[in-house]
């Protein structure tokens, strides 16, 4: 339908990525997006490919998604497996809202998607230890970006007593961005991909960020009112 045409016309054109950022822009403007002095919190979640299991169709070609890729999944319990699909990266503010976005084949290892999420502005990135290389602790210190990343043990050099007060307290503050997680799998029915084919899977979940952005700014505007606007002079 209708729907289905535009959602083509975006993959075709590439132009979630210019959408989502229009979207922002006017959160920032009418200041319900903090554009300073925000923190950027970094996590990833899988998603299952919608066709993740071979076959073949009717005209005998594959019918698995070869974009997708076999990543890690924690089901019911904390037991992981292993499924195929693709891995969704965002970068959140303390507020919940999506500021960068990522989708990559679940083989691709969440840190290589950690500077397509940085800002370059943020005070400060939080993320878990699958985070932590020396490369981007570098890079935040050459930023001037506060390193909240959680450290990781190793078998010769297990955490000290204040790494792991310090991971306690970055997973605090970590913690919000599985609400936007929840959004994404239990309100917008995203826990498995729709499409095969990456591009249209970033323009999906890219549309899925712009809605999500959208609601928490109504919620906002009900809430509170319509904040004075920024002045750009």
């Amino acid at each position: 339908g209708t729907i289905g045409r535009f959602r083509q016309r975006i993959v075709e054109h590439d132009l979630w990525e210019v959408l989502f950022a229009e979207v922002n822009h006017q959160l920032e403007q009418q200041n319900i997006i903090m554009a300073e002095g925000r923190i950027n919190i970094v996590e990833a979640t899988p998603i299952e490919a919608v066709q993740s299991r071979s076959g073949k169709g009717k005209d005998g070609t594959n019918k698995q998604d070869s974009d997708a890729g076999w990543c890690g999944k924690q089901g019911s319990g904390g037991n992981w497996r292993c499924i195929d699909g693709y891995s969704v990266s965002v970068g959140v503010s303390e507020d919940g809202f999506v500021h960068s976005q990522t989708v990559a084949p679940g083989k691709v290892h969440d840190s290589t998607q950690v500077d397509a999420l940085m800002l370059g502005t943020e005070t400060a990135l939080y993320a878990d230890s699958a985070y932590c290389s020396q490369d981007t602790r570098d890079k935040l210190k050459r930023l001037g970006i506060k390193d909240k990343i959680q450290r990781k043990g190793y078998r010769n050099k297990p955490l000290s007593a204040l790494d792991k007060e310090r991971n306690t307290e970055i997973a605090l503050v970590r913690s919000g961005v599985e609400r936007t997680f929840a959004v994404y799998k239990n309100c917008y029915g995203l826990s498995k991909t729709r499409f095969i084919v990456l591009a249209k899977h970033m323009t999906f979940y890219g549309i899925s960020a712009i809605a999500h952005n959208s609601q928490k700014g109504a919620r906002f505007l009900s809430k509170y009112g319509i904040p004075d606007p920024v002045h750009t002079g």
